[in-house]
């Protein structure tokens, strides 16, 4: 695709994250560092340097003429502009979206806010405090010291907020980070938390499976290769010790490993699928870089 310009003017997670995001489907990324740098090199280096890895940067202070000069004459080429600052401070500075949409009318400036409330606007919060906000600490109290889901999900909506922008041929877009989580707050779907046999993971000779056979076919499909018909009433009954169907099964599924079980699986066409050691990925889209 054709390059354009984006200009990643935020810091922590949310923001680099989205600019990670554009820059793997083709943007270049430039971002705007002011002279302090960016926390997230401290507190994590290995996070900043993934984070912000295929962007460019530079160093500007915005809050001084020349660096508010400089981000006029960068936004008269730009095609996105990522911010994260309360609303209005920009805008003080004079190079809110207003203003520099005034000199290019094409440029798409998304602004990853905290509240929509304006009594909360000038409030500062990360992850924590946004998913409290909006009441779904409850919905991911096993999620939210693993991963920052309002962060997240705030990238993934400030991704799709620039690019209908694009598609607009311009625009100001705010996202709330109070509000993005809740495209992952669905109720709680049954049998899906591990506590089934048909969907979990399983220890093997050496490494792990994950088993997903949800769908009755694929369950009774896995019944009939592991030769163990008498399974096939069991799908949902507990994974746990006090289940002996559990128990046979486990003990079956710890004759291989978790490589020979992947393989027996392709060829059976059933959904189990060896557990990988963790990694973080080079690419998060590999797929659009073909």
């Amino acid at each position: 695709m054709m390059t354009h310009l984006v200009l990643d003017l935020t810091r922590l997670l949310p923001g680099p994250l989205a600019g990670r995001m554009l820059a793997e489907i083709g943007y270049e990324v430039r971002r705007i560092v002011p002279p302090e740098g960016d926390l997230m090199a401290a507190a994590s280096p290995e996070g900043y340097a993934w984070l912000n890895a295929g962007k460019t940067s530079e160093t500007i202070d915005l809050k001084t003429p020349a660096g508010g000069e400089r981000l006029r004459e960068l936004a008269c080429d730009a095609t996105i502009l990522l911010e994260t600052n309360r609303p209005g401070v920009m805008e003080k500075l004079g190079i809110g979206p207003e203003s520099l949409r005034r000199l290019n009318p094409k440029l798409t400036y998304v602004r990853l806010a905290g509240y929509r409330e304006p009594a909360f606007h000038q409030a500062p919060g990360h992850d924590l405090a946004y998913l409290a906000a909006d009441g779904l600490l409850d919905r991911f109290e096993n999620v939210w010291r693993e991963m920052q889901v309002a962060d997240a999900t705030g990238a993934f909506w400030a991704v799709i907020a620039a690019q209908e922008g694009v598609r607009r041929g311009g625009g100001f877009f705010e996202v709330y980070m109070s509000e993005t989580a809740r495209s992952l707050a669905y109720p709680a779907l049954p049998g899906l938390d591990g506590s089934a046999l048909c969907y979990g993971t399983y220890p093997t000779a050496q490494g792990q499976v994950a088993l997903t056979a949800l769908e009755p076919h694929l369950w009774q499909r896995f019944c009939e290769h592991m030769e163990r018909p008498d399974w096939s009433s069991e799908a949902f009954t507990p994974a746990n010790a006090n289940n002996p169907i559990w128990i046979e099964l486990c003990q079956a599924l710890a004759s291989r490993t978790a490589d020979e079980w992947e393989s027996w699986a392709m060829e059976c066409k059933i959904p189990l699928r060896m557990v990988k050691p963790p990694r973080l990925p080079e690419q998060l889209l590999p797929w659009l870089m073909q």
